[in-house]
């Protein structure tokens, strides 16, 4: 059976004695069917271009995928923990290597002063007990004073708006801030 439909013309069905008839029905002429082989050459045009549009989007799109795969890290969360994790240790592994002597603590204190003083009038220096018998009881104006809850090598200024402290455990602290390494052990 074909899937086109059968064309009846009105004029045949009304011919046949059903009980229809047309008295003034106008019949519109019929329009020439489009030959073969112009159906045949826009079909193929047709195709030609939604073959066109498809290659282009395909290309565009294999473009935008490998400059998106360009962008991933082939390493991973990994290999950056790894990484964090190293230069905390060589940093650590070379603070714990220097020896806090007085020309140290010095310098330590001098860069801490020079901070604070820019800011606000100093009072006073405290430090750990073992590092304030190596600089005396006062540094310059300011007068040194021992807090056993300071690690070796900190300093801690305060002045009349707050302290300001520095020392090597801060630098370290900062630089796991720095690398996203709040969790990890020292």
């Amino acid at each position: 059976m074909s899937d086109t439909p059968k064309r009846i013309s009105l004029l045949a069905a009304t011919a046949r004695g059903t009980g229809f008839r047309t008295s003034t029905i106008r019949t519109a002429p019929q329009q020439a069917e489009p030959r073969p082989d112009e159906y045949a050459r826009g079909l193929a045009d047709g195709q030609q271009m939604a073959e066109a549009a498809f290659d282009a989007e395909r290309t565009a799109f294999q473009k935008l995928l490998a400059n998106a795969q360009a962008f991933q890290s082939e390493a991973g969360p990994e290999l950056s923990l790894l990484l964090r994790e190293t230069v905390v240790r060589l940093v650590s592994q070379i603070t714990d290597g220097i020896v806090i002597d007085e020309d140290l603590l010095n310098r330590q204190i001098a860069r801490a002063v020079e901070i604070i003083t820019e800011a606000d009038e100093a009072r006073q220096i405290l430090l750990h007990p073992d590092d304030a018998a190596l600089v005396g009881k006062s540094v310059g104006k300011l007068a040194v004073h021992s807090d056993p809850t300071l690690s070796r090598a900190t300093i801690r200024i305060e002045c009349s708006q707050g302290w300001i402290e520095h020392g090597v455990a801060l630098g370290i602290e900062r630089l796991r801030e720095a690398l996203h390494c709040e969790g990890m052990a020292a």
